[in-house]
């Protein structure tokens, strides 16, 4: 029994599991919005990546800020606060409800 395939031509699909190096130029890393979010933690889970890769409609970044004094120079990430970043409103909301809310921490 023999199958055959057929080629449809190029069809763009959205991959299901994106990979860090799917991210936009100008989205990413220390990219700062107007729409910021809280993560009330001190790092970005990759679920909130992959979510923004796959659902946002404009650019969208993460960014991190000193939460004090840094106690540990060479861990000093344990020191910092992490925020989602939107170009707009709308991916900003959908974020929150859709992954933001599950991944925060717990402070």
């Amino acid at each position: 029994m023999t199958t055959k395939t057929k080629s449809f031509g190029r069809v763009k699909i959205k991959k299901s599991n994106p990979g860090l190096d799917d991210i936009p130029e100008d989205c990413g890393y220390m990219q700062r919005f107007e729409f910021n979010v809280d993560m009330n933690s001190n790092g970005i889970m990759a679920e909130c990546i992959d979510w923004c890769q796959l659902n946002c409609e404009g650019k969208w970044g993460w960014w991190f800020e000193p939460a004090g004094e840094i106690e540990n120079p060479n861990n000093h990430w344990e020191d910092q606060n992490a925020y989602m970043s939107f170009e707009v409103k709308r991916d900003a909301t959908k974020f929150w409800l859709s992954v933001g809310i599950q991944n925060s921490g717990n402070k």
